[in-house]
């Protein structure tokens, strides 16, 4: 699934492809992945409108519209965006497709069908589920209030790190990441974490997450920013990868494990368990 990074790079493709053009059509090919309105409610309210802002919030891609509408975007495990500048042939997991008015085209793509679009309001789009409960992301959060959070729980610290209404953008290879640097075990229980040690996982996060968006991100498995382009940072990782055998401190041998069902990877020597 793209994390935090890798959604900042699509958005700021998106920007330089499609800000500021008008929508005229939408063909839908799978319905499914549009949420709460129907597709019709969908067109009424995009068609004939412009493109004035794309930002994101967390995982969200959220487009603004020139009449107030938002078109919220997740791209779940395998959406992705495509551009074309003019008509181009439907690709075997085109979604839906997004035509403007000089007759460009935004493709959407997802081999598991598992993203989802919502139509919303400008006034109110970020105080409505799913947006409503999330969280901020590392740079932004208060690690006095994130600590006060934790310390009711003894739930491992990587599940609340992933949980979005604790900590916004972190996925499955930032937050192992973010661990190894700095030296917690993924199985800690939460209340059991140091206000330091927060800290320190909070700018960790930060700066781990601004280096991959510099690198457009990281390509494991099928990821792809925008119109097939990959990241490199995957390069970089260093635990989240099942070619680092060894740590890369100590020597050791990593491991891979579970926790609450995600693949896990750390060194049991460097990383404390508090």
């Amino acid at each position: 699934m793209p994390e935090l990074p890798e959604v900042k790079v699509v958005v700021k493709n998106l920007k330089q492809s499609v800000l500021h053009k008008k929508l005229v059509k939408i063909e839908v090919f799978q319905e499914k992945l549009f949420k709460e309105n129907s597709i019709s409610e969908f067109e009424n309210k995009l068609l004939n409108a412009s493109i004035t802002n794309i930002t994101n919030k967390g995982k969200f891609i959220v487009f603004h519209f020139d009449n107030d509408a938002i078109l919220l975007s997740h791209l779940r495990m395998e959406g992705k965006y495509r551009f074309y500048l003019k008509k181009h042939p439907n690709h075997q997991h085109l979604m839906a497709k997004f035509i403007f008015s000089d007759q460009s085209e935004l493709h959407y793509l997802d081999s598991r069908m598992f993203g989802t679009f919502h139509l919303r309001n400008k006034n109110n789009y970020d105080q409505i589920l799913p947006l409503s409960k999330m969280a901020k992301e590392p740079g932004e959060t208060d690690v006095n209030e994130l600590h006060q959070r934790l310390s009711k729980t003894t739930t491992a610290i990587k599940t609340k790190l992933l949980d979005q209404t604790y900590l916004v953008g972190l996925g499955n290879i930032y937050v192992d990441e973010a661990l190894f640097a700095s030296k917690v075990h993924p199985l800690t229980p939460s209340k059991n974490i140091p206000k330091n040690k927060l800290k320190e996982i909070l700018e960790h996060s930060k700066r781990i997450m601004d280096k991959s968006y510099e690198l457009g991100g990281s390509t494991i498995h099928t990821y792809e920013s925008f119109n097939q382009q990959i990241g490199s940072y995957q390069n970089y990782l260093l635990i989240h990868n099942d070619k680092i055998k060894n740590c890369l401190n100590c020597q050791n041998k990593t491991k891979k494990i579970k926790v609450n069902g995600r693949g896990t990877y750390l060194c049991e020597k460097c990383q404390e368990k508090y």
